[in-house]
């Protein structure tokens, strides 16, 4: 019977499997956060994550509704290699695209995007 020698080997892998999964870094906050409303304009934004990043491996851009860059220098890894942020030229209202991909210091790739909206300040 080879139905137990099977089950015991799919129970002792699966955890393993399971926590291999959570090794990747994922968000755990944003500046500005995710879909809000600012009424001033950010001079960066950054991301923090759950686990360490690669320097030599992050993407941080910053495009506005039509689809221009509005990154105003490279990203950098900043607080023991858990946050990435990058500079963001002045920021006229309207909605904004954060896109971002890491790798975590144990290889693993992660990527995502997001929104924010700069307000009109009816300046």
């Amino acid at each position: 019977m080879k139905w137990p020698g099977l089950l015991l080997t799919l129970c002792m892998t699966l955890p393993l499997e399971a926590g291999i999964a959570f090794a990747h870094a994922f968000p755990a906050s944003e500046q500005p956060k995710v879909g809000s409303m600012v009424q001033t304009p950010p001079s960066t934004v950054s991301i923090t994550f759950d686990d360490s990043i690669e320097q030599s491996s992050v993407r941080l851009d910053v495009f506005d509704s039509n689809g221009n860059q509005e990154a105003a220098g490279p990203p950098q890894v900043e607080k023991h290699g858990h946050r990435l942020l990058v500079p963001v030229k002045k920021l006229p209202a309207g909605i904004y695209t954060v896109r971002w991909s890491v790798t975590a210091k144990d290889g693993h790739p992660t990527e995502g995007a997001y929104e924010f909206t700069v307000k009109d300040s009816g300046k």
